[in-house]
């Protein structure tokens, strides 16, 4: 399965609604956030992807108890707190928002991916057996705004440029 990952959207609503339609046309049925969404309004464009889209929180969340009750209002949005765990198809997966976090997780080797965002910065290394990734940032403070595409069958990614 092909899932969607970007991290650090910080109220770019322009371009976190550009994302959602390219991850749309890419059939996609899973989104991953890893963090730093920053305020409730920005719940209702992520929403608009066709599927699910799992989101964990990261340091700059102003309000997340309205962030809470804004994703409420929208069946196909799941906040997770601090760290996500999730099985896509046959593979684990860790979502963070935190490097530390992240780097942590993926020396346990229990997952085939962990996902962060924190730095702004596009990276991936592997950890043992596990992809360590950051699928940069939306926002484009900076780099090039963009998210990443993740294939669960055999952990192959590319990363698309806004």
């Amino acid at each position: 399965m092909k899932i969607p990952v970007m991290s650090d959207t910080h109220d770019h609503i322009a371009n976190i609604e550009k994302a959602v339609a390219e991850i749309n046309r890419s059939g996609a049925e899973k989104l991953l956030h890893c963090g730093d969404l920053c305020s409730p309004f920005v719940i209702k464009p992520l929403s608009q992807f066709n599927g699910s889209v799992d989101i964990v929180f990261g340091n700059n969340e102003g309000d997340s108890f309205t962030i809470n009750g804004t994703a409420a209002e929208f069946p196909n949005i799941t906040l997770h707190g601090a760290i996500a765990f999730l099985k896509i198809g046959s593979l684990d997966i860790a979502v963070t928002h935190r490097p530390e976090f992240a780097r942590g997780l993926a020396s346990t080797g229990e997952y085939g991916a962990v996902f962060f965002g924190h730095t702004h910065r596009r990276e991936n290394l592997r950890i043992k057996e596990t992809w360590l990734i950051n699928p940069g940032e939306i926002l484009g403070l900076k780099e090039t705004p963009s998210w990443l595409s993740f294939n669960t069958d055999d952990c192959s990614f590319k990363y698309h440029d806004l």
